[in-house]
């Protein structure tokens, strides 16, 4: 079996895995691994790839606007094209959620200044379609944005190569061993052998940790359906996107379409996910019920996996009983928008630098983050 070494293996190609690869590249050679023969195939090629600051708790707000920046001003080379575009967001509540629309208004105010309260008229004015009888008001975040998610996979993927790392497809694993301070990692395209690992395996990152003889961390995967319909009767390219502060719908325009999901969260084995039918039809009835729409047609459906641990923040950092295995992993739905800053977390606490200053003033913590926190939490229970 061929025998090929580095400073680092990075396990998953998605987003985390590729934004990770691209900052380690910085500091020393780059192996990344991916079980698919070609890249963004599940998670990172099936994501709505929206940034919006107001979205996720209060660590991956921080993460969030940690990784704005980058976006807004990409290093030299990584895009020929700008990574992000306007959109706005608008989070909408029945008569029922007022208060708790009122609260989290509040709460969002404290961090984010381009928000306002909107109801009746001025919903109508943003979105049209909207059932405003049920849908009463709203928070509008005006600078939220569309993400090139394509565009920013190949960013990360391209820059990896320019600064010498290598990508490997097609490369599925079959055995990890820790041996003379060295990983040792057989795969389907030989063994790649390195002191650093970083398990970037999404969906199947517990899997890839036990293999390592790891403790997992209790990551579950979520399937959410997606799907495409067409409006014809009117202009939808600058409408925002939309949603119910309950989660229990968004839409938002795509390519002249609506890209639509019912917000499930269906506990699933890792694996290919598939759309439902019967999912995809109750989504229908739930969209003409919060708008006038009357869904003639879909012209396309999709699921994809969003995997979480039980405190829905992302988990970044070293093992605490294996030396310089990393995870980057259970970044939820919020993998596209918060990749820039994880992967500096990642980058530090794999190399030992300091974990990033600025983070730390948005909030982040790093026990926020690391996989102690869980080992802390399953001890308390």
């Amino acid at each position: 079996m061929n025998t090929t070494t580095a400073d680092f293996i990075v396990i998953g190609a998605g987003i985390a895995g590729a934004s990770a690869a691209y900052e380690l590249a910085q500091d020393g050679k780059v192996i990344l691994l991916e079980k698919e023969n070609w890249l963004a195939y599940h998670s990172t090629g099936r994501s709505a790839a929206i940034f919006m600051e107001t979205y996720g708790n209060r660590t991956v707000r921080g993460l969030t606007m940690g990784s704005s920046d980058f976006y807004a001003n990409p290093p030299e080379g990584f895009s020929q094209s700008p990574l992000m575009h306007p959109r706005g967001a608008l989070f909408l509540a029945t008569d029922e959620q007022n208060d708790l629309l009122r609260r989290q208004f509040d709460d969002m105010k404290e961090y984010v200044d381009d928000l306002s309260f909107v109801q009746g008229d001025e919903i109508r004015e943003l979105v049209p379609i909207l059932n405003t009888d049920l849908l009463t008001a709203g928070i509008y975040e005006k600078n939220a944005k569309d993400l090139e998610a394509h565009e920013i996979h190949q960013g990360y993927i391209k820059g990896l190569a320019r600064q010498g790392g290598r990508l490997v497809t097609g490369c599925q694993v079959s055995d990890i061993a820790h041996k003379n301070d060295q990983w040792h990692v057989a795969t389907s395209a030989g063994e790649f052998v390195a002191p650093v690992i970083v398990n970037a395996a999404g969906a199947w990152a517990d899997e890839v940790a036990a293999m390592a003889g790891v403790r997992t961390i209790g990551l579950e995967a979520k399937k959410r359906t997606v799907f495409f319909i067409p409006v014809d009767q009117c202009d939808i390219s600058n409408w925002p996107y939309a949603g119910d502060i309950s989660e229990t719908f968004y839409f938002k325009p795509d390519a002249g379409k609506l890209f639509v999901s019912p917000c499930d969260e269906i506990p699933v084995v890792p694996c290919d996910a598939k759309p439902s039918d019967l999912d995809v039809t109750k989504a229908i009835s739930s969209l003409e019920i919060v708008t006038n729409l009357e869904v003639k047609a879909v012209d396309h459906s999709m699921a994809g996996l969003r995997s979480f641990v039980a405190d829905r923040s992302p988990v970044v950092g070293e093992d605490g009983k294996m030396k310089n295995f990393i995870w980057l992993v259970g970044q939820g739905g919020y993998g596209f928008q918060t990749a820039p800053a994880l992967a500096r977390c990642c980058r530090a606490l794999a190399t030992g630098a300091a974990f990033p200053a600025d983070l730390i003033e948005l909030g982040v913590e790093q026990l926020a983050l690391s996989p102690e926190r869980i080992s802390l939490e399953r001890s308390q229970s």
